[in-house]
């Protein structure tokens, strides 16, 4: 009875379930974006951005622009990466910024 059981369950379920993987669309980049910065998300949304090198600034230090689809600017100004002797990382690489990738922390 309960091998029925659980297969009924599993028959009403499965069709719930949505194995289809999708790729996230690039939305278009809005005149404000610069045309460096480079998309950074996943299905459920992300940000345009761009992160350049300074010689001004520390080895682990990067200025860093972050951009809502929109266009409008969500961040502006000096990003590090911790702990300061952190490999450096290739920063013009949109991979780098993706989740699941085994990164140095950016703040």
């Amino acid at each position: 009875m309960k091998k029925i059981l659980l297969l009924l369950l599993t028959l009403i379920f499965l069709p719930a379930c949505d194995v289809q993987q999708s790729e996230p669309e690039i939305p278009n980049k809005p005149i404000e974006v610069p045309d460096k910065a480079f998309w950074v998300g996943g299905l459920d949304g992300g940000v345009f951005v761009l992160i350049e090198k300074n010689k001004n600034l520390e080895a682990n230090e990067y200025l860093g622009e972050i951009y809502y689809v929109s266009g409008d600017i969500a961040y502006k100004g000096k990003m590090s990466i911790f702990p300061k002797d952190n490999a450096i990382i290739d920063y013009m690489n949109p991979r780098t910024y993706q989740a699941g990738m085994e990164i140095p922390c950016m703040l």
